[in-house]
Formats: structure tokens, C-alpha cells, sequence
């Protein structure tokens, strides 16, 4: 590698400096590839819109890309701010290069602002301007603060459902907005993809890619990332959002590969095995090029950790917000995929007494050591309990891309109570020890589980319990036993299952390491904002969930996706589909009149009292207005496609308002 390459490399996050109404001046990187072109209409296009992040009391990145054909030489583009909307006083009018090594992307770090104040601004080619963007700079630290308005989203599949949300948060009056993720999804046209999208949205074709056994294509080279982010931002509404507010974004996992960790990729149940360090890097240049973010990536550096993009912000005396990553540092799934065959038994589906088990055994391995069954990393936990545990705000906001809630089902004794009412309505005369027989018969199968085979289940309490109904032993035999077995699952689903174990249920003690830190320091008002779950929840975060009385120390709020199909969804296609999950299709959903009513709401909430809030079968985005006394979130849900068509504005069906109140962690709906 040259000097000049290096240097090229080195100098892609340009920099300019407000004057008080002057012209700037400077150039924004070398232009060796060949003198810059001014930019013909005929040859360049701002087709990708313009975008602002990242705000800070007195600077912001701003980002636009242009789109064209010149024999691979650099572009002058001209980056104008403004206080004023029309731009009649320029507080910058500075000429950049876009250059082909960045994708012509440009991404331009603007000081010299003033606080809590409101800009504007635009690229220009030639006398061509961009759309114009809107921005606002952070209050300065410890300034009185009434209040903070703000949005966080997550999940913005190109590939299903619609983005009629991302028009109607455009017109929503916010500071900005909080990405937890998701901006992309890497495959195409995706597993999760069955007609289900607006017409707006075709499929997508990638330059290169590699199919997977459903028939998707997921991303592969740089060229492959950068087709995605173009794809994505081509549509008006998401530039319009991204014009209209700074975005403070991170990514999660389909920036990359679905439930990624470091540089592996786990679309098999060996995948992870093999490092895909060169696709890493790709997908982390991609997505540094397109988010405006004041980050910086060093392509000298040879290893797939060459970024870092966990950082903190702090708004006045009210909030500090920490954005962590948590891929690029993360340990290997607690239960490798390897070990259980595949995702079930070890991201979903995964027996809790199993997977403490074995994050005890890794961590015995380790000196007691959080290293290999870590989310964070040692490096990032340390800089996380520093930023939260230093920061002088009433609010310690968490950008946290995975949920911190617990989310079990104790499948025995959930398949008890449905079955002891299914047997009152099957045989009337057992209709008053429902209660009696739900006791029972949980203790029943928890013994068959324990014990890892139905074999010698003999149904003695169960027994018991019809007995005093004048129900014989031959009568069971004959008819209550075959009605039971007809509804049991494979005998290692009785058991306390963990929903999903690629969030924080699979860290579990590295979480409670966290909330310890947070009850030692006296912490208080830390309020996680997370996604990628597809599901609006909002609960307690509690010391340790396996306690006999667990304490709780914050609270999570949960969005669900922008776009992306809803965790009940999933779940029913993976019952409908996978006979190992048949018995529990109840606990999901049921068919009434033909009407399919989700159950799955109410299961979780029973096996998980911390739980204030659930919704999971929805697609929305939540609005946080923050103040001194109360933290208010409003989970938006959308309407759904009427047909292939995304629905007219307002594109709201509902809201549901919830509390967290400074001092109190706990959230109530009001």
C-alpha cells in the first residue's frame, strides 16, 4: 500500500468549521485518482438523499452520496450550513471530494456550532443542490433541560410489510432519533419474505452474494453491502427521516449475518466454525460509509474489530445515552449450535437449567472470568460501567440492541393448565379440580423431564387428584392418558425454556454483572431502548431473575420493528411448520371461528411477572419524552398492508402510552 492510498484511507471523515458568516475553505481528501468533476447534471445525481447524526453540543456529521458515471475520479460536491432555512448567511460553503474508494459517499464532521440550536444544510454539484437537510446540535453538559423528544426505531426490513412509519415519524417533532439496529437485512429476497411487502419495494438483486438453502441470497463482497444501503436508501421516506432529524444509530446483527458473533456467521449449525473476517470488514466499511456517524474505521488495520462504534452522549443535565455494540465483541453463543444441531436447544428454544449449566462451566474454565460468556467484551462492560456510572444526568439511557428482559416459559406447567381444561370441557365431571389437576399434571411432567423420558410416567398425582371424582384407574388408562400423550411435546421441551438466547437471556451473567455494578454504585434512572425482537415489551430488569425474590434495578422498553415480521408471526409459521413444536401451538395462538387470537401475550406475561408489557404480534416505533420527574414511551403500532399497498396517513393504528417515573424502576401504562 502507498503513502497516498494510506493517507486516503486515513482522511475520510472530513471536517469543517463554522465562521461566524463566512465562506469556509479547505478540500476534503487527495484527489490523485484525476481532477475533480464539477459535477454535470448529465453525469451526477443526489439520489440517495442527505443525512445528519450524531449531534453533539457544538458538532455534527453530515452525509450525503452522489450517484453517477465519471471513469472512477473524484467529485466536487460543496457542503453548505445555515442557520437560516433559505441560507441567505453561510455559516460553511467548503468544497469537498467525493471519492470512488468510499463509494462516493461523503460524511463531513461540522464544528464551531452553538448548542441546542437548529441548522441546516445541503450539498450542492455545480449550482445543483441536494434536498435540504435539518439538524440540531445537543444542549451543552450540564445545562437545565425541561425536556427531550426522541424516537428509536429498529428493524427496517426492505423485504416485507411497509415503511409508511418512517413518513409519518418524519413529521413528528423530535431531537432525534435512536437506531438500535437492524438498518438493513443482508439477505435477500430473505427467508422472512412471502409476498407480504409493499409494491414500493421490489425484490432486490444483489451483485454477488450466496444462496442459502431457502432459497435467499445473502451479502457477501463490499459491493454486495453497498447495493443493500443504496437499495434502502433510495426510498423518499427514509430520506426524508434521515433529513428531517440527526440519527444516533449502531448496528445489531443483519448489518452483518443474522445472529453474528465477532466475525462468524451462523447459518448452519457448523457456519461459526469457519471466520469470515474479509465479509466482517466489508459489511463494516458499508455501513460506515452510509450511517453519519462520528466513528472512525482504519482499513490499515487488518483485523475485523478495525471500528469501534460504541460511544456515549450526554443532553444537558437531563440524559446520557450510551450506544453499545454488541456483535463485534461478543463470545460465542453460551451453547454452541454445533452441540444442540442447529438454532433450536441453542439461540431459541434453550432449557435454562442447561444453559446455566454450561455458562457456568465455561466460566469455571475461564478463573471466574466473564471473557468467554460475555456480550460486551471485557473492554466495552469497563467503559459502560465507567460512562453510566460517571454520568451527572437524572437519566442514564441505554441504546441496546437486545432485549435485557427475561423471557421463559415454564412449558410443564403451561401445558398443564391447557390440558387440565381441555379435559374438563373433554369429560364435564372433572370440571371442578381443574386447579387441583393443573397441579398435578405439572408435576407429572416436570418428573418425566427431570428424569429425560416419558417411560415411566405414571401420572400419579394427576391420578390422584381424578380419583376424587370417581374417575377409575381404567377409565384413565383408557381415555385421560391417550388425550394427554396426544398433546406432549418431545420430552426435553419440559422444562423452564428461554424464548431466545442470542439476547441477553444467553448472558445472563454478565447481565446480572451489570445490574450488580448498578445497585452497588446506587445507579438509578437507567432505562434500556432496545429492538430486535419484533415486539413491543416494557418491564423490569431485575438483579437476578433466578432468585427467589429477585429486586428490580432498571427498566427496558422494547420497539418492535419498523417493518419486519412480528415475533408472533414467526413463532405460528414455526409451529404450523415444525411438528416438534405442535403441543405448544395454544400457548402462541388459537383458532376461534376462524380468527386467529394471540396467546402468546398473555404466556409470557404469566411466566414473567417483571413483564409490564407485551405485544407480540405488531410492527411500530416508540416516542420517548423525557423529563426531569417522568420518563413517557408511546409505542406506535402499525396498520397493517391492504394488499400490496401501504396504508395512507396516519399510518398509526394505535398507541400505548407507558410511565417510568424518576426514582421508580418500574413502568406502568397510563
Amino acid at each position: 500500500m502507498d503513502r497516498r492510498q494510506f493517507l486516503k484511507w486515513g482522511s475520510f471523515l472530513t471536517v469543517s468549521v463554522a465562521t461566524g458568516g463566512l465562506a469556509g475553505c479547505g478540500g476534503g481528501g487527495d484527489s490523485d485518482g484525476g481532477p475533480a468533476d464539477t459535477g454535470n447534471p448529465e453525469n451526477f445525481n443526489f439520489v440517495h438523499g442527505v443525512a445528519s447524526g450524531d449531534p453533539k453540543p457544538d458538532s455534527v456529521i453530515v452525509w450525503t452520496r452522489v450517484d453517477g458515471s465519471n471513469g472512477q475520479r473524484p467529485v466536487e460536491v460543496r457542503l453548505q450550513v445555515s442557520a437560516q432555512q433559505d441560507f441567505g448567511t453561510l455559516l460553511v460553503n467548503q468544497r469537498l471530494s467525493a471519492l470512488p474508494d468510499w463509494d462516493y459517499t461523503l460524511r463531513n464532521k461540522v464544528t464551531g456550532l452553538s448548542a441546542a440550536t437548529q441548522y441546516y444544510y445541503r450539498f450542492l454539484l455545480g449550482d445543483r443542490p441536494s434536498m435540504t437537510g435539518r439538524t440540531r446540535t445537543a444542549a451543552a453538559a450540564g445545562t437545565p433541560l425541561s425536556q427531550l423528544r426522541f424516537a428509536f426505531v429498529s428493524c427496517q426490513d426492505w423485504n416485507v410489510n411497509h415503511w409508511a412509519g418512517m413518513e409519518e415519524l418524519a413529521q413528528q417533532d423530535l431531537d432525534f432519533i435512536v437506531h438500535v439496529g437492524d438498518y438493513i437485512y443482508e439477505a435477500v429476497p430473505g427467508g422472512s419474505r412471502a409476498g407480504n411487502v409493499e409494491d414500493r419495494h421490489g425484490v432486490l438483486q444483489l451483485p454477488n452474494g450466496t444462496p442459502l438453502p431457502d432459497g435467499s441470497i445473502y451479502a457477501t463482497t463490499l459491493a454486495d453491502y453497498r447495493y443493500l444501503y443504496r437499495s434502502y436508501r433510495s426510498d423518499p421516506r427514509l430520506q426524508a427521516l434521515h433529513a428531517a432529524f440527526p440519527m444516533i444509530a449502531i448496528w445489531d446483527d443483519h448489518e452483518f449475518s443474522d445472529n453474528c458473533w465477532q466475525d462468524r456467521q451462523t447459518y448452519s449449525a457448523s457456519d461459526d466454525a469457519t471466520p469470515r473476517t474479509a465479509r466482517r470488514r466489508s459489511a463494516n466499511q458499508a455501513w460506515f460509509e452510509f450511517l453519519p456517524t462520528d466513528v472512525t474505521i482504519d482499513l490499515n488495520n487488518p483485523s475485523f474489530q478495525n471500528i469501534q462504534i460504541y460511544r456515549s452522549f450526554t443532553f444537558g443535565n437531563l440524559a446520557t445515552l450510551l450506544m453499545t455494540d454488541e456483535r463485534l465483541y461478543r463470545a460465542d453463543h453460551i451453547i454452541p449450535e454445533t452441540s444442540a444441531g442447529g438454532s433450536v436447544g441453542s439461540l431459541y428454544f434453550v432449557p435454562a437449567g442447561k444453559l446455566a449449566s454450561a455458562e457456568a462451566d465455561k466460566m469455571a474454565a475461564a478463573g471466574n472470568a466473564l471473557t468467554p460468556v460475555s456480550m460486551l467484551g471485557d473492554t466495552q462492560r469497563t467503559w459502560w460501567q465507567d460512562r453510566v456510572g460517571g454520568a451527572n444526568t437524572t437519566w442514564k439511557l441505554w441504546g441496546n440492541e437486545l432485549a435485557m428482559l427475561r423471557m421463559q416459559v415454564d412449558i410443564p406447567q403451561a401445558l398443564a393448565d391447557l390440558i387440565a381444561k381441555a379435559l374438563a370441557q373433554f369429560n364435564s365431571v372433572l370440571a371442578p379440580v381443574v386447579a387441583d389437576m393443573t397441579t398435578a399434571l405439572a408435576s407429572d411432567l416436570r418428573g418425566a423431564g427431570a428424569a429425560g423420558t416419558y417411560a415411566g410416567l405414571a401420572y400419579t398425582a394427576l391420578r390422584n387428584v381424578v380419583s376424587r371424582v370417581g374417575i377409575s384407574s381404567a377409565t384413565f388408562d383408557s381415555t385421560i392418558k391417550p388425550f394427554i400423550e396426544s398433546r406432549l411435546p418431545p420430552i426435553w421441551l419440559l422444562d423452564r425454556i428461554l424464548l431466545n438466547t442470542d439476547q441477553w437471556d444467553g448472558f445472563n451473567a454478565e447481565r446480572k454483572n451489570l445490574m450488580a455494578f448498578l445497585k452497588t454504585h446506587n445507579v438509578t434512572n437507567v432505562v434500556a431502548l432496545s429492538g430486535d425482537i419484533h415486539a413491543f415489551f416494557a418491564g423490569q430488569v431485575m438483579d437476578d431473575y433466578d432468585a427467589t425474590t429477585p429486586a428490580p434495578v432498571m427498566v427496558d422498553l422494547v420497539t418492535a420493528g419498523l417493518s419486519s415480521n412480528s415475533l408472533q408471526s414467526g413463532l405460528r409459521a414455526r409451529i404450523d411448520n415444525d411438528q416438534t413444536f405442535a403441543a405448544l401451538r395454544e400457548l402462541v395462538y388459537s383458532n376461534v371461528g376462524g380468527a386467529l387470537v394471540n396467546t402468546f401475550d398473555a404466556t409470557l406475561r404469566t411466566f414473567n411477572p417483571w413483564m409490564r408489557h407485551a405485544q407480540t404480534n405488531a410492527e411500530g416505533y416508540a416516542v420517548v419524552t423525557l423529563t426531569p420527574d417522568k420518563l413517557s414511551c408511546a409505542f406506535h403500532v402499525m396498520k397493517e398492508l391492504e394488499g400490496s399497498t401501504a396504508p395512507a396517513q396516519p399510518a398509526t393504528a394505535s398507541v400505548q402510552v407507558f410511565e417510568v417515573a424518576a426514582g421508580a424502576a418500574d413502568v406502568v401504562g397510563v
